[in-house]
């Protein structure tokens, strides 16, 4: 029970199969008591269409039931949209006055709109508002997010911070990943900067991990030639694909309130990292 006596909150909870709930129940085995939040309809969203609300409450409303169901009733769950600073800082109000203190937390968010249907922009291809936007929700989130929870007191010193990263953060891939590509490479900088900063003010860790490719999520199934992807690393990791239970067990790791490893970009992808 080595998160025993911790509350870890984890974002990013779409579905059964997101990758952020085998991290969850992996935490909870270990311990904690965990909070999750996910894109829901707040008061920060205004003129939004009927359809664009219609899509956040259901968003929100099957999160709930992957929650209740995989996780439990007393899981707290709490809407969060990362691009809206009014919601980011009503969430950490809302832990505040629940009287709810966290011990880490693992950022698990991303959204690339070149990615549609299966198909990947090319760079060349890439809007201003398109590539501002994967950095907004992608990379940028992790400061907004880390420093609403610090100035409202709800990030504990001596905490953890644990982020989702990808080997296209930093190498061309076996399928397109390209501005998603960039935007994790700048939530892998964020990590090792932030690394520097809460390290010394605040005791805290910051790392990162770059999972296999992953088909079985809404994202995953998203992208161009994941599938091949998935199906070459299978074959040519030393071990074949991570599975998400391997996630699971390093980010619980890396949440542990003890140790100093910190600035640490980890792989989990059953040693593919050394061939590509």
């Amino acid at each position: 029970m080595s998160l025993k006596d911790t509350t870890i909150l984890i974002t990013g909870i779409t579905d059964p199969n997101s990758l952020a709930l085998a991290c969850a129940k992996q935490v909870k085995l270990e311990g904690a008591k965990l909070v999750c939040t996910a894109l829901g309809l707040t008061k920060h969203h205004a003129n939004l269409s009927d359809k664009a609300k219609a899509y956040l409450e259901k968003t929100y409303s099957d999160f709930e039931k992957t929650i209740e169901t995989e996780l439990g009733k007393d899981t707290v769950t709490i809407p969060l949209d990362v691009t809206l600073d009014g919601s980011i800082d009503e969430a950490s109000d809302t832990l505040k006055e629940k009287g709810i203190k966290l011990n880490g937390f693992l950022h698990s968010i991303a959204m690339d709109k070149t990615i549609r249907a299966g198909v990947v922009k090319p760079l060349l291809e890439v809007t201003r508002e398109e590539f501002a936007g994967a950095q907004d929700v992608s990379a940028y989130s992790l400061i907004a997010l880390t420093r609403s929870l610090l100035q409202k007191e709800v990030l504990q010193k001596n905490s953890s911070i644990v982020s989702l990263s990808y080997l296209g953060a930093s190498k061309i891939v076996q399928h397109p990943y390209k501005n998603i590509g960039i935007a994790k490479a700048a939530l892998e900088r964020i990590t090792i900067e932030l690394a520097w900063e809460l390290g010394k003010s605040h005791n805290i860790k910051v790392n990162a991990i770059r999972f296999s490719p992953f088909t079985g999520s809404k994202a995953g199934g998203a992208i161009e030639g994941l599938q091949e992807a998935f199906d070459y690393n299978e074959k040519n990791s030393p071990m074949g694909n991570a599975k998400p239970e391997d996630l699971g067990y390093e980010v619980a790791y890396l949440l542990r309130p003890y140790g100093r490893i910190t600035a640490e970009i980890r792989h989990v992808d059953g040693g593919f990292n050394i061939r590509a």
